[in-house]
């Protein structure tokens, strides 16, 4: 079988994936233009592939997207051909967990101020500081990564609470509920955490009326997608002081424009898009590629298939 891959990878991870397949036949583009019937599968990171893409390619039979959203693929396109559409869940989740708890630690003890501190020599306490402890944080999103956050916040003696579509109990979570329970646990939550897929449902859902209601002083952390949120929103609940805090992973633009009114804000930290990178990431998702690589073209032995009705 014939994959044709923008990101380019090792000889010692080819020797692999062609140990797996004697039929592979790997090749590498810098970008997907040249037209070729005999592409069967294609390796992404999904921002490259667009409708017409795929009208250079009739015989692929599968996309497997190297990033756990596949919002900017074509999913109508790809669902009317029957194309498999595969992703790396699971492969963010270690190191997506780290930098939520590195950002509620950042946001509850002061980070920014003492960071800004030492940049100007100042020697000074006049600051509260805050603690995870005790407190009661809601996981909009409560996926694999939602869990392996929820653990992570159980061990500093939170109170976890999480929102997933089914609602279905999970014993990572103290509670599990659906989108109907949002705005009851929001206004229980002293933390809320965005770790939801961009979908057309999910687009722009915190919103005005939903910021509202969340309780005076919430600490408010997105590692979602930027269009999630909508920012205007936001900006008016962290001045008037229903966000106390926010620590910001993603953007509606990216990169964040130097006019954006959040660079100047001492109550949020930027991060510049970060969160599921790590330096064993790109072993953890050619696993899950290598996977799914042996068991093409059976469905039923694969992993991570999206839902393309879903998005996710």
């Amino acid at each position: 079988m014939k994959v044709l891959s923008t990101i380019q990878v090792s000889s010692e991870q080819l020797e692999k994936f062609k140990n797996l397949r004697e039929d592979l036949e790997f090749v590498y583009t810098k970008e997907f233009s040249e037209p070729d019937e005999k592409v069967e599968a294609i390796l992404t990171y999904g921002w490259d592939v667009r409708e017409k893409t795929l009208d250079l390619y009739p015989n692929v039979k599968w996309i497997q997207g190297m990033s756990a959203g596949v919002d900017r693929i074509p999913l109508k396109v790809v669902s009317e051909r029957d194309i498999i559409l595969t992703n790396v869940r699971g492969a963010h989740a270690i190191q997506m967990a780290e930098h939520v708890l590195w950002s509620m630690l950042h946001l509850v003890r002061q980070g920014q101020t003492v960071a800004r501190q030492q940049q100007n020599k100042v020697w000074s306490v006049k600051f509260r500081i805050d603690e995870l402890y005790n407190k009661t944080v809601c996981i909009v999103g409560a996926g694999r990564i939602g869990e392996t956050v929820a653990e992570r916040c159980r061990a500093f003696g939170m109170k976890v609470l999480g929102i997933s579509k089914s609602g279905t109990a999970n014993p990572a979570f103290d509670k599990v509920g659906s989108m109907d329970n949002l705005k009851e646990f929001l206004q229980l939550s002293d933390m809320v955490v965005v770790i939801l897929p961009l979908t057309p449902d999910t687009k722009g859902m915190f919103n005005e009326e939903i910021f509202s209601a969340l309780k005076k002083g919430t600490y408010f952390i997105n590692v979602a997608r930027g269009p999630v949120v909508d920012e205007e929103a936001l900006l008016s609940a962290l001045n008037s002081g229903k966000v106390a805090a926010a620590a910001l992973d993603v953007f509606v633009q990216e990169p964040l424009p130097e006019s954006s009114p959040f660079w100047e804000m001492d109550n949020v930290f930027i991060t510049p898009h970060i969160g599921g990178r790590s330096a064993f990431y790109t072993d953890r998702m050619y696993d899950v590629f290598a996977q799914n690589l042996a068991a093409y073209p059976d469905r039923m032995k694969m992993i991570n298939i999206i839902d393309l009705r879903k998005g996710y």
